[in-house]
């Protein structure tokens, strides 16, 4: 089934990074093999996540280290089993006409249907690209009316006037966001409460909302994900070392199916519910195959009791 149409069935999303771009191309098949492997594991998985990986500098100039998602995708397509969503940070586009064609070549030339379009880092660099709402509407032009071809954005809920931001996507063609990954069911619980009230004032349906999640292995990894920014409390950092002698990284899933549980009951109470579905991270390299079991255990946490 096609990923569009799983967007209303509580969508189940693995993210997995592109290799580096100096990969050998035995290290690239090896890592394909891999991926194709841990998809064809999970029955019930919907779709591959890819990440566009950069880094920008003080001018806002990008920096590429991995492969880049179409690349990555095309690899990966021919014994994949699910459809990929391909990231694509927008503003590092030369303009509009340059993401018009990078689509249109993504959609005619590499069949892919599945979109996250990405904004840039800092609200002070004035990009070359188009901004996410002109690129939504970019992607909109190209696929015509194609209900298959879906756009998807990023939201980041601890970020001042969210709500209006998901809004503006929303309206512009956005039909799913992912979030950062999460370890607290604040602020994202509020946001999507308040997205789903705009969404019915402004009588559009809502867009799916992919809910992140990642195990963590070690305190490197809580160290990395603070530096992404990820919001987590002294006491759920506490939680997720606690192994009490179990393997590495299973009070990860734990502490995801708490937050997990807390953020759908606070989505089921709210008068304007938002569709949700999760998207699992690997985060790293070695944490990749505790990320493919977090996806197969997902389906059986969905309706769990709250803890």
């Amino acid at each position: 089934m096609a990923f569009a149409e799983r967007l209303s069935a509580f969508p189940i999303v693995l993210e997995v990074v592109p290799p580096h771009r100096r990969a050998s191309e035995k290290a690239l098949a090896g890592l394909v093999k891999k991926v194709q492997d841990a998809v064809g594991s999970i029955p019930h998985l919907d779709a591959l996540n890819i990440p566009e990986v950069l880094d920008e500098n003080h001018a806002g100039l990008p920096f590429y280290r991995n492969l880049g998602p179409r690349a990555f995708a095309q690899r990966l397509n021919d014994g994949l089993g699910v459809e990929a969503i391909v990231n694509k940070v927008v503003v590092h586009a030369a303009g509009r006409e340059d993401l018009a064609e990078w689509l249109r070549e993504a959609i005619e030339a590499d069949g892919l249907r599945n979109f996250v379009l990405v904004g840039g880092t800092s609200s002070r660099v004035a990009y070359p690209g188009p901004d996410v709402v002109a690129a939504n509407e970019i992607l909109g032009e190209i696929a015509r009316g194609r209900r298959d071809i879906v756009c998807g954005n990023i939201t980041i809920p601890e970020r001042s006037g969210e709500v209006e931001r998901l809004l503006r996507k929303t309206r512009a063609g956005a039909r799913f966001f992912t979030t950062q990954v999460l370890f607290e069911p604040e602020p994202i619980s509020p946001v999507l409460r308040e997205y789903g009230e705009a969404c019915a004032v402004a009588r559009i349906p809502p867009a799916t909302v992919l809910l992140s999640f990642a195990p963590v292995a070690d305190y490197e990894d809580i160290e990395f994900l603070a530096w992404l920014g990820a919001t987590m409390t002294p006491e759920t950092e506490d939680a997720l070392v606690a192994q009490r002698g179990r393997e590495a990284g299973r009070a990860s899933f734990d502490v995801a199916r708490r937050i997990w549980t807390r953020i759908r009951d606070a989505n089921a109470r709210s008068r304007q519910p938002v569709p949700l579905g999760v998207n699992i991270e690997e985060i790293s390299v070695h944490n990749f195959d505790l990320a493919v079991r977090m996806a197969r255990e997902f389906p059986a946490w969905k309706d769990t009791k709250a803890a």
